[in-house]
């Protein structure tokens, strides 16, 4: 797609901006062969004088590279510019292919970079530190090219800015200098400068191919460069916005920038999904909202849901069976009589016995008997969640290691629910403290979610008629879930609905979170018609796996 872009208005490129156009369309191909021809849209060739980036992405046209030929070096000739386009989109491709690859990636180097400087200044961190990569990475392979893009660069931001080059740049060069082997600035920046960049290339270069380090890297390098880069990078109004020295955008494009192939082209929304509750499920709740969606993973509104639903997934299974008959097998021969069926005669048996048949005599037949039972999984039937919301019911998820009797209940209840989600059942929830609060029968478990979330934090009136209600509701039987500390205020109404719901046959099992063990001598005749588990314990209950071996829905 070529497209032409001009301060002065006019349509038609002229015929230097066509040749450039023309080049940087060459090198681009030639890139993409080299890379065997990754899922990459063409950029847009344009000539936008209003921005100093070489090379964006416009988050206003599903993340459209651009590739803007406006501002750069001036050269020899067409074999230059081709060298020149070549290196850029060598190392702009190698963001989507290397690093950060993908949102999963990217998220998780900016929580690391998060360690030590805010959410602003995080991406900027990244964005370096997969530059330092990326380029060292391309030197190994096109040291020639590499080290005269990086030349010709910096002489073209020298003479732009003479004397008036940011320390931040400065010290990009001299990393370049000190990870590379090569000499680039032409006057040495001060001592401080100096000594940043040789520790930050001595952290790239440590066991450079090993790419499960990049975190620990990240960390490390945030921690060095905060200073730097608070000092060099200035946050506007609210923190929204930064300003950025224009040496540096000629350099690095724009540092804030999100360059992971999720962002290239429009992205399958379960995909985004699994990478989003992979992340969190290594991730605290308080580490995870900020990169989460900086790296474009947070497609649903609600951080605190996609937590807990990463969490939970696939920790619990529940499988309710039935039992088939196995069938009759053979025991011992035994005789067969005239009038029993024809079928059941052996005649091999039968002339083993005796040459001569004999009827009621030599005549044989097997006697059978039932073989052993099998279980097949049937299908689950509706799904009640009844989470206690109470304010015996701690809950506390924003610190590193969260906890709380709430807390286990959720990553139980989203388990089970999107378990239930998986398998196309429809779902139920109740949450209850001194009222319930209900979303009503659905497949959308987002609506169930947002229930499952509301964290009442009152007294605990099991709510009964609630329960019976929705129940009644189902257009089939039902499974309910019960999860809580079971300090119920209403215990003796709770018991006898529960018998009677169990009684017309749907299938009730409740968790004692935070008990041993059950104390039969309170519930009497209630556990003949239901299923309660004491629960020690989180573990326990996030890896339990419910198998009722009953017939069922006969």
């Amino acid at each position: 797609m070529l497209n032409g872009k001009h301060t002065n208005g006019r349509k038609n490129l002229k015929q230097k901006e066509k040749e450039l156009v023309e080049l940087a369309h060459i090198a681009w191909n030639k890139t993409l062969k080299e890379y065997y021809y990754p899922p990459l849209n063409e950029p847009n060739f344009v000539f936008d004088y209003t921005h100093k980036e070489g090379f964006y992405i416009d988050p206003d046209h599903q993340w459209q590279i651009t590739m803007n030929l406006s501002n750069i070096p001036l050269l020899a000739d067409r074999k230059d510019y081709i060298n020149y386009f070549h290196a850029i989109s060598l190392h702009e491709v190698s963001h989507y292919v290397i690093i950060p690859y993908d949102g999963f990636i990217n998220a998780k180097l900016l929580k690391a970079a998060m360690k030590h400087v805010n959410r602003n200044y995080a991406p900027i961190i990244v964005n370096l530190f997969a530059d330092l990569i990326i380029d060292t990475k391309l030197y190994k392979k096109y040291p020639e090219l590499i080290y005269w893009e990086l030349k010709k660069t910096y002489q073209h931001i020298q003479a732009n800015y003479k004397n008036k080059l940011s320390e931040f740049t400065r010290f990009l060069f001299h990393t370049y200098e000190h990870i590379l082997g090569v000499e680039l600035l032409e006057n040495h920046p001060n001592s401080s400068i100096i000594n940043l960049a040789e520790k930050v290339a001595d952290i790239v270069l440590k066991k450079f191919e090993d790419d499960t380090l990049w975190e620990k890297k990240v960390e490390k390098i945030a921690n060095i460069l905060k200073d730097l880069i608070s000092n060099t990078f200035t946050l506007k109004g609210s923190g929204k916005t930064i300003d950025f020295p224009e040496d540096i955008l000629e350099i690095m494009d724009n540092p804030l920038e999100n360059k992971n192939s999720d962002k290239i082209k429009e992205k399958d929304e379960e995909e985004l999904r699994q990478k989003a509750e992979k992340f969190a499920k290594e991730t605290p709740y308080s580490e995870f909202g900020a990169p989460a969606s900086q790296a474009g993973l947070l497609i649903d509104k609600n951080p605190l849901a996609t937590w807990y639903r990463g969490l939970a997934r696939n920790l619990i299974e529940i499988k309710i069976f039935e039992e088939k008959s196995g069938g009759k097998m053979p025991v011992y021969p035994e005789p067969w009589r005239v009038g029993e069926p024809i079928e059941e005669l052996d005649v091999v048996q039968t002339v083993l016995t005796s040459p001569i048949i004999i009827p009621n005599i030599t005549t044989r037949k097997w006697s059978k008997k039932e073989g052993l039972g099998y279980l097949i999984e049937k299908q689950i039937p509706d799904l009640l969640l009844v989470i206690d919301s109470s304010g015996s019911m701690n809950w506390n998820y924003s610190t590193k290691n969260p906890r709380g009797q709430y807390h286990t209940a959720l990553v139980a209840s989203f388990a089970a629910l999107h378990y239930a989600a998986s398998r196309g059942i429809k779902f139920s929830v109740i949450n209850f403290s001194n009222k319930p609060d209900i979303c009503e029968w659905t497949k959308n478990y987002h609506d169930a979610e947002r229930i499952l979330l509301k964290y009442q934090g009152g007294g605990t009136q099991l709510p009964v008629n609630a329960v019976f209600k929705q129940c009644k509701k189902a257009e089939r039987k039902v499974l309910v879930l019960i999860i809580t500390d079971f300090a119920i205020y209403n215990w003796g109404a709770a018991k006898k609905t529960l018998i009677e719901l169990s009684e017309i046959g749907h299938k009730i099992v409740g968790f004692f979170i935070g008990s041993a063990k059950i104390p039969k001598s309170r519930f009497k005749n209630l556990l003949d018609k239901v299923t309660f588990y004491a629960i020690k314990n989180e573990k326990m209950l996030i890896n339990l796996v419910i198998e009722e071996v009953k017939k069922y829905y006969l």
